[in-house]
């Protein structure tokens, strides 16, 4: 899927506070706004925008916010659309950090490879339009509409030691999934682009019976979590130094989903920054496991990976913006993975705008990770004469990418980011441009 990207952004300063504060010019509210648009050549432009405000209170504790508030509203041309609200707080309970996400993502074309990474092939041929053995454009996806309600909770165990803290939270979703809308798609593309109307791996998945036809259209599940943190971080978002440790256990039970279907995981995460050169120069690195303990995942379930915080509109991989970067979204899907990813953070600038603390950073990364646990499924179910071009038995290893990426820090909290990842096999894709918020952890 070709892609041009194109965004613009727009940093506003906000300072409500009383006549008693005003020796504090970090106090009262802040705010950034982010207009963006982007095309895609098959979903269409893209447009909307975002507003991030923080609440800083008296402002002593500043950069650490009082409150939060998040919103999100983009569409396409072809109808993809993404709304989202969220907030976090550490002051909504007092002593403990609580965050609210509501998000409803309408995809058209949610990238689907199939399961278990290399095992299932990719064939770049079949979504070239040019190449003789074209099939089309959108044959690696489907339709996914997606509502989540996910909450999370955490404070500290003694008081003591504020540093290791318990989780817990719950997450709701409701997932509706069919074949990509050709026709809808279709309505805004020239003749000599438009897509055919043929099956795409979803739909064969779907005809052969290794998605399950109860599965098939998704449906409605939720999970409970627990969990312990380990944070040491001197500052959340952007740290210099400190470790951020998580390990969670998720249990979603029958009654708490459509399909009356049951699982457990485990899910681990460690996140470790050390100074190289005083507020200028930091190396970072974020490991992290998530395994099948029980039960049954459903399909549509498998690329989401548990987490405390969500610093975009999905928790999606591997692959993509937030996992690796430079390989295709979902490209490595399975019951259980491996990921890591090495960063060197440099900030090569600094200096003020609009009365604000303003900075540009530099970050190149190095991006791995692998199936640990295959998704059960049964491939003998695929034509024997096509067998060998949509699966091979025991081919995943290790996915690679490297890449380099642009920060501009406003605030310190709100962080417009760039990143720019190559994979380094063919077969997960070619490239990934990357524009959104935050640091990937």
């Amino acid at each position: 899927m070709r892609k041009l990207l194109i965004y613009s952004f727009l940093l506003f300063s906000l300072h409500l506070h009383s006549q008693s504060d005003t020796i504090n010019e970090n106090a009262g509210m802040k705010f950034g706004l982010l207009p963006a648009i982007a095309f895609d050549a098959d979903l269409g432009f893209q447009y909307g925008g975002l507003v991030n405000f923080f609440w800083y209170g008296d402002g002593t504790k500043y950069p650490t916010y009082n409150h939060s508030l998040y919103f999100e509203a983009s569409q396409y041309t072809s109808g993809t659309s993404l709304l989202r609200a969220y907030y976090d707080s550490p002051e909504f309970i007092k002593g403990i950090q609580t965050t609210l996400d509501i998000t409803y993502f309408n995809d058209l074309a949610t990238d689907f490879y199939g399961f278990n990474g290399y095992n299932a092939q990719f064939n770049s041929e079949w979504i070239d339009d040019e190449d003789p053995n074209y099939k089309s454009r959108v044959f690696y996806s489907h339709h996914r509409e997606m509502f989540r309600i996910m909450t999370n909770f955490k404070g500290a165990l003694t008081n003591s030691n504020k540093a290791l803290e318990w989780m817990a939270g719950f997450t709701l979703f409701n997932m509706n999934i069919n074949s990509t809308n050709i026709n809808q798609l279709n309505k805004r593309i020239s003749d000599d682009k438009k897509l055919p109307e043929t099956n795409g791996l979803y739909d064969n998945y779907v005809d052969w019976g290794i998605i399950d036809e109860k599965e098939a259209k998704g449906g409605l599940s939720t999970y409970i979590k627990l969990g312990l943190s380990y944070d040491t971080r001197d500052f959340d978002a952007n740290p210099d130094k400190g470790i951020w440790s998580e390990v969670f256990f998720t249990m979603s039970p029958s009654f708490l989903s459509d399909k009356n279907t049951q699982y457990t995981q485990l899910t681990a995460m460690h996140r470790q920054y050390f100074t190289l050169s005083a507020d200028k120069l930091i190396f970072a690195y974020r490991l992290a496991i998530q395994n099948k303990l029980s039960g049954t995942i459903p399909f549509y379930l498998l690329p989401h990976y548990v987490t405390s915080n969500l610093t975009s509109a999905t928790s999606q991989g591997l692959g993509g913006s937030k996992t690796l970067r430079g390989i295709r979204r979902n490209r490595v899907v399975g019951d259980g993975f491996a990921l890591a990813n090495i960063e060197l953070r440099w900030k090569f600038l600094r200096t003020r705008l609009l009365g604000e603390d303003l900075y540009l950073a530099n970050n190149t990364f190095f991006d791995m990770g692998m199936i640990t646990q295959e998704y059960k499924i049964d491939y003998t179910l695929i034509p024997e004469s096509e067998r060998a071009e949509y699966y091979i038995p025991n081919e995943e290893k290790m996915h690679f990418t490297i890449g380099t990426g642009l920060k501009v820090g406003y605030g310190e909290n709100f962080i417009i980011s760039a990143d720019y990842g190559l994979a380094l096999s063919k077969k997960d894709g070619d490239s990934g441009l990357y524009i959104l918020l935050n640091y990937l952890f």
